[in-house]
């Protein structure tokens, strides 16, 4: 048994065989190269090969030392992450700088950028120092890129004309606040740090495309008539219509949605309406109509009723009041702000408040929301509320998946770069979600499979050989979504 090598006019072919009747019967096809690498490579596991079959049925009294070169890896980089992602990013319309490779960074590894400097080096091959980081980042224009962002999905949708707001809030790890960084109303329930207000706007898919930033100790309601109307300067748009969530609220944001003939779906709170107005929502008989409809001023009022919304708030309601109890019955401490606590002008305890409890049983299951559409189905009003969901989604990406919190920069320069860092990620990351539904992949998963994809070097003798990581038929068929973006 014996190698055989042949040669034509792109490769060299190995083969192990044998003769017999003076023909060359084939055993086992190694494989075929036409790099001299290559070559030299195959030829060492037809060797290999060789060996193996010509000793695998035969039992020797002494064993045989045979010596096989191994293989050794001399470098390796991940290539999975920038075949998908680093596409999405192009496609997006995003500048072809370092903000590419942060982004990637940010998705796969949302870390400090000192951790992301490492990682960007030992696994992507790309190299940084924080230093170069920082001063790159001092270089985004926030302007320029929510721009881009702005453009192309405003091109995805043929122009926009529903948006949707809202704002939440990031802490920082410090005691320390100046002109930005004030302690406010945290939606994260960190009142004891210095905080950020964040407004996001996103279009019906929950794609962001401009945010603002304000200082934390601003009421949320304040924020509204500032970001619109910094949105309307920058770009141009046709029937606006804008939906927001209860927080937005004000006589004085509708009013200046009306001056901008801007549209609205806002929430409204039914419990801080004028006494005769709850009191005409809740004589309504909802078992035969389960909405009710109001003008109030020059605003729809619309009140939404549900069985299953009634019996939700009704359990949630009993589990506090039982909790209250508990407290109470056994000396405990209880939180007397608690709208259900009965307290003596003295700070002193009383009980539990019934009468309370019987008013908040009127307005079990309703739910009010205002609108300036006066022309549009119940239904789509309230459909379109419910998909604030999507800018709840888009924070708690940049939250969770981004680890957009805790902030440790101090300066406004930097804190709007970390943001603007998280913003252009967090675009990446939705239109690959959308690409990966296609195929009902998770965004979890495909990172987990793209990080098993890369190239690099290894050494077989003096040989040193390019080398790329197989894959498997999922993974192809994840890497064919993107090949065409």
């Amino acid at each position: 048994m014996f190698i055989r090598k042949t040669k034509s006019r792109n490769s060299t072919c190995f083969q192990i065989g044998k003769k017999q009747y003076g023909k060359f019967i084939l055993v086992k096809h190694i494989g075929c190269a036409n790099t001299l690498s290559e070559i030299e490579a195959l030829q060492i596991n037809a060797q290999a090969e060789l060996t193996r079959i010509l000793f695998e049925n035969q039992i020797a009294l002494f064993p045989e030392h045979r010596h096989i070169i191994p293989a050794k890896l001399l470098s390796w980089r991940i290539t999975g992450f920038h075949d998908v992602f680093g596409a999405v990013y192009d496609r997006l319309g995003f500048p072809n700088t370092s903000l590419r490779d942060f982004a990637i960074a940010r998705i796969v590894y949302p870390k400090s950028k000192q951790a992301i400097t490492t990682y960007l080096s030992q696994y992507l091959g790309i190299r940084f120092s924080k230093d170069s980081i920082y001063r790159f980042l001092d270089t985004l224009n926030k302007q320029r890129l929510t721009k881009i962002a702005f453009d192309f999905v405003s091109k995805r949708n043929n122009g926009i004309s529903l948006i949707f707001y809202d704002v939440t809030t990031l802490s920082f790890e410090t005691d320390t606040e100046d002109e930005l960084r004030k302690k406010g109303f945290s939606k994260n329930h960190r009142n004891d740090l210095p905080q950020i207000l964040i407004g996001l706007f996103v279009d019906a898919d929950g794609y962001p495309f401009d945010f603002d930033v304000f200082e934390g100790s601003k009421f949320e309601g304040h924020t509204f008539k500032i970001a619109v109307d910094s949105l309307i300067t920058k770009y141009s748009f046709e029937n606006l219509t804008i939906v927001a969530d209860a927080g937005m609220l004000s006589e004085d944001n509708l009013f200046y949605l009306r001056e901008k003939n801007i549209q609205c779906i806002v929430g409204a709170r039914i419990k801080n309406l004028t006494e005769t107005l709850k009191e005409t929502i809740c004589a309504h008989d909802y078992t035969k109509n389960n909405r009710y409809e109001v003008f109030v001023e020059e605003n729809l009022l619309i009140v939404d009723f549900s069985a299953k919304r009634a019996k939700k708030d009704e359990a949630s309601r009993d589990k506090l009041i039982k909790k209250l109890e508990a407290r109470m019955a056994k000396g405990e401490q209880v939180i007397r702000k608690s709208k259900y606590i009965m307290v003596e002008n003295t700070g002193k305890v009383m009980g539990i408040d019934q009468a309370k409890i019987n008013e908040e049983k009127q307005f079990d299951g309703l739910r009010g929301y205002f609108t300036t559409m006066k022309d549009i189905p119940n239904e789509e009003i309230i459909k379109q509320y419910h998909n604030l969901w999507k800018v709840e989604k888009a924070f708690r990406m940049s939250k969770s998946d981004l680890r957009e919190r805790p902030v440790y920069h101090r300066l406004k320069q930097r804190i709007e770069a970390h943001l603007l860092l998280c913003f252009v990620s967090l675009l990446v990351m939705q239109e690959t979600e959308m690409i990966l539904k296609q195929k009902n992949y998770s965004l979890e998963k495909v990172i987990v499979l793209l990080g098993k994809v890369g190239k690099g070097e290894a050494r077989i003798g003096n040989t040193i050989l390019e080398i790329e990581s197989e894959l498997d038929q999922e993974t192809k068929s994840i890497l064919n979504l993107f090949s065409g973006h």
